[in-house]
């Protein structure tokens, strides 16, 4: 079984457009990089969210059958207390998540979004697991908290009452979200204190993957998803795989995990290849390899171990 683990769900009014309009200057200077000409950042922004957004799951499932993945985890962002707040209301975002979990059984799994800061985050959470049937918690402290501020532990303390795990952002954001509150050593904090909790890093950490895997080397409860690292396997086949390979030799293939943080990467890389990146790796030099044993575990055993 093939699991996505890191998905996004995004529609009209769910983020703030501000967020939009940073997202397409980063993508004007990605096209530009090399002639020093970039696109106009507004002409982009439309594409952008005709290729993202996404209420139903109705698409996502569709590239999935084309992908061969056969479940995928799914959240939104709530990024509203910095950008302001958009449209629609956090809590309508998670009920929609939840409504797309059961309009297609078996093959969405739905985490409670939050910004711990919100005066009914827990009552919230509680809701969500209880009465709406999402599995797990995903944070993003980018919106301007640090991981191991108090206001974040009765979320972790209900998270770890329910036995589910949580998955938090680590790496760099566009701006206006500000990546200083991401760093994969602020979640060693958090996994001192609550042992038992069971933290996904989304993204290794990213530019930070080293500092991600010291995390994880001493802090059994902390595992990486491999969400967004599509630049860098497109960009350095050769450095991804040996990234990916150092992982799995540190830390064993438990607690690494498949991801997409789709839609947004689908620009960079069809969700079929980044699959195939993993089932069926090819690496440069042909120096790093990959049992089937360990392929299986990272693309799906190891997050439904965790579920």
């Amino acid at each position: 079984m093939i699991i996505d683990a890191h998905v996004h769900l995004v529609g009209e009014g769910w983020i703030h457009d501000d967020f939009f309009s940073n997202l397409s200057r980063l993508v004007a200077a990605s096209i530009g990089k090399q002639s020093g000409e970039a696109p106009d950042p507004a002409v982009l922004t439309t594409g952008i969210k005709e290729l993202l957004f996404d209420t139903t799951g109705d698409k996502l499932v569709r590239q999935m059958d084309e992908a061969g993945v056969d479940q995928s985890c799914i959240f939104p962002v709530d990024y509203g207390l910095l950008t302001g707040e958009p449209g629609v209301s956090i809590e309508t975002q998670n009920k929609l998540i939840a409504d797309a979990v059961k309009r297609h059984p078996g093959r969405l799994v739905g985490f409670f979004t939050i910004d711990p800061r919100r005066p009914r985050s827990l009552e919230l959470f509680k809701e969500a697991i209880e009465e709406w049937g999402l599995r797990g918690l995903k944070l993003h402290s980018s919106s301007g908290w640090y991981p191991y501020d108090r206001i974040a532990y009765p979320l972790y303390e209900q998270c770890l009452e329910y036995g589910l795990p949580m998955l938090i952002h680590t790496g760099s954001q566009p701006a206006p979200m500000q990546s200083r509150f991401c760093r994969p050593i602020y979640i060693g904090d958090v996994a001192s204190d609550y042992p038992d909790l069971q933290i996904i890093m989304a993204h290794c950490g990213m530019e930070w993957w080293e500092e991600a895997l010291m995390v994880c080397k001493i802090k059994p409860n902390c595992h990486v998803d491999f969400s967004s690292w599509q630049r860098e396997y497109v960009e350095d086949p050769l450095y991804f795989y040996n990234v990916l390979r150092k992982f799995i030799d540190t830390i064993g293939p438990w607690r690494v995990i498949f991801g997409s943080d789709n839609p947004y990467l689908n620009g960079i890389l069809p969700l079929k290849e980044w699959v195939s990146a993993f089932v069926d790796p090819q690496v440069p030099g042909g120096n790093i390899s990959f049992s089937r044993e360990e392929l299986e575990i990272v693309t799906g055993k190891s997050f439904a171990k965790l579920l």
